[in-house]
């Protein structure tokens, strides 16, 4: 997939996937009736650029259509290295990062 973030085109298939953090958390979880389910992948492109995209679904437990969203930031490292504790992802490839001992 291909996203523009601040005029700068980022692709996910010419990039290298760095963190993955999934998820789900059930309707039965403070969410108003509906299940969240996340995928938030960590790139790294060629020249060392890091962005991210996250995908969710929200689906409601009445049934309907699920709603799906799909966002992308551009982050530093110093940023990619506090997404990856945050949400303690899993690292694929650290290259570029300078990851402390407690990620």
């Amino acid at each position: 997939m291909e996203f523009s973030i601040n005029g700068r085109t980022f692709d996910t298939a010419t990039s290298t996937t760095a963190a993955i953090s999934r998820g789900m958390k059930s309707a039965g979880e403070s969410y108003d009736g509906y299940e969240l389910r996340w995928e938030d992948v960590l790139y790294r492109t060629a020249e060392g650029a890091f962005f991210v995209h996250e995908h969710h679904t929200n689906k409601s437990a009445r049934g309907g259509k699920p709603i799906i969203t799909d966002e992308t930031s551009e982050l530093t490292p110093e940023q990619a290295i506090q997404w990856i504790r945050d949400r303690g992802a899993v690292v694929i490839d650290a290259e570029g990062l300078h990851l402390p001992d407690d990620c």
